[in-house]
């Protein structure tokens, strides 16, 4: 008899909320491939950047990159809003903490609505992926 392979899932969570960001992602990945299913996905810009209409939500479309491999995770996430003629760009960088089991690192944001595009830079709060 021949079993079926077992194919296991794991969970992405990551945030950021610092003066420009409020940032949530609660994913679903395969163990060896990309994140397939996003439970909860928001991006909050806040008023120190730039005054956008509402929060965005982040779904599986909006994430353009992603990949975890040898203690790398980098997410690319683009959400626009063509109604409100606002874009939001956010890469994560991040490097695992083997004694934490976390990720920690930084992002880059850039932000156009109306023509006008800003850019900021900070630091994760915090990623895990297991």
């Amino acid at each position: 008899m021949i079993s079926a392979p077992a194919f296991a899932s794991a969970n992405v969570d990551c945030s950021i909320d610092d003066r420009f960001i409020a940032f949530e992602l609660e994913a679903i990945a395969g163990r060896a491939g990309p994140i397939n299913q996003i439970n909860v996905g928001s991006i909050e810009i806040k008023p120190a950047a730039m005054k956008l209409a509402v929060p965005m939500k982040v779904e599986r479309i909006h994430l353009l990159q992603q990949w975890i491999q040898d203690g790398d995770l980098r997410l690319h996430i683009e959400v626009e809003d063509d109604a409100a003629k606002q874009n939001v760009n956010l890469v994560i960088v991040a490097r695992l903490n083997s004694k934490t089991d976390t990720y920690s690192g930084r992002y880059v944001l850039k932000v156009s609505k109306a023509g006008e595009t800003k850019e900021f830079k900070g630091r994760i709060k915090e990623c895990v992926a297991g």
